[in-house]
This record gives C-alpha cells, sequence and structure tokens, in this order.
C-alpha cells in the first residue's frame, strides 16, 4: 500500500509502543527525584555518574546530556561550565570526571548514529548543542604573485603564452608590403 497525500510519512510518525511513554517518565522521574549532587565532590560526581550509567544499561535507557544533567540535580548549561572550568569552586578532578563522562557520551551518540539508531537530523541537532559539532567549509586563500619571477622576458613570454597562444613568437615583417595612403576629404568633397 503506497502512501496517500495528505498523511504523515512513516519516517515521520512517531512509533512509540504501548507504555513508552510512562517508561520515559518513569525514568525522568528516577533521574530528577534523586539529591542534587556535591560538584566539589570529586567522590560524588565519579559515584553519580556511574549511578546514572548503570541506571541507563538497567532501564535500556539510551544515555543523553541532558538525562545526565538531570540525573546531577543540574541544568545541561551548568554541567557544561562546570565540564569547562568555568566554575572556579570546583576542583578540577570534578572537571575531569565530567570531561570524560562528556566523551561517553559522544561516543554513544555516534555510535547510535552510524548504527542508524538515530534519525540523523536530531543526532545532529544533538551534536551540535552538545558536543561542539558544526557545519562549516573551510576555504583556504594562497595570494600568488603571476609575476613573481621579475624576469620582464618571462614576464612577456607567459603573457603572450595565456593572452594569444595561436600566435608565433615573432612575426618576421613583409618587405614588399603595399603603403596605405590616408585620404582625408571634408564635407564639400575637397581633398586635403
Amino acid at each position: 500500500m503506497g502512501h496517500r497525500k495528505g498523511d504523515p510519512r512513516p519516517d515521520e510518525q512517531v512509533n512509540a509502543p504501548p507504555g513508552y511513554n510512562a517508561e520515559v517518565v518513569r525514568l525522568a522521574m528516577t533521574y530528577m527525584t534523586q539529591p542534587k549532587c556535591d560538584l566539589t565532590d570529586p567522590d560524588a560526581v565519579a559515584e553519580r555518574y556511574n549511578w546514572y550509567m548503570r541506571t541507563c544499561i538497567e532501564n535500556d535507557d539510551k544515555p543523553s546530556v541532558a538525562g545526565m544533567a538531570l540525573a546531577f540535580g543540574y541544568n545541561r548549561k551548568h554541567l557544561l561550565r562546570v565540564k569547562d572550568g568555568q566554575i572556579k569552586s570546583v576542583p578540577q578532578e570534578c572537571c575531569d570526571t565530567l570531561k570524560g563522562a562528556w566523551d561517553a557520551l559522544e561516543y554513544a551518540l555516534n555510535k547510535y548514529m552510524m548504527d542508524g539508531k538515530l534519525n540523523p537530523i536530531p543526532a545532529l541537532f544533538l551534536a551540535k548543542n552538545n558536543f561542539g559539532y558544526k557545519d562549516q567549509t573551510e576555504s583556504v586563500i594562497i595570494k600568488q604573485d603571476p609575476y613573481e619571477s621579475g624576469d620582464p622576458e618571462e614576464i612577456a613570454r607567459r603573457y603572450l603564452a595565456g593572452v594569444a597562444p595561436a600566435l608565433p613568437e615573432s612575426r618576421p615583417v613583409a618587405q614588399d608590403a603595399p603603403v596605405v595612403e590616408t585620404v582625408v576629404v571634408d564635407r564639400t568633397g575637397t581633398v586635403e
């Protein structure tokens, strides 16, 4: 049976099995109800990350930056600033643990994308927002002076080769060429 005009395409439809939404909400509440993690305690940061990943494994939940932030008790932007060392009260060891956690989440996102387990459009959106990916094209411009040799004969030869490649390098002047005389006639018809 083909696609009928006006109906959503199969790839646009959300195919959630019964109970899926309840499972998502249950997991969100599990992450959200954890006490706020002390981001200045390296052991607490490592333990919370490990707890989050174990919970993902036990519940077959895809790990994500948003899920991890919820499990830590902070929003994504705050956790990103901590990871990047922008919050001076957080020790470097805690920042390093979060960097490792971020790397693991980036790996998971890449793996899901490469294995076709995530739609590429939202996956790219997540990669840009959470891991600094960019759509960019780089152009390298090299300025090169075509007359850099400085030798006038070489410059003339290259110029002539580019402008008039069909012309011979030297054209002999004909000795018996006719002489053309210019005659000017005014309005009255008088020859000057």
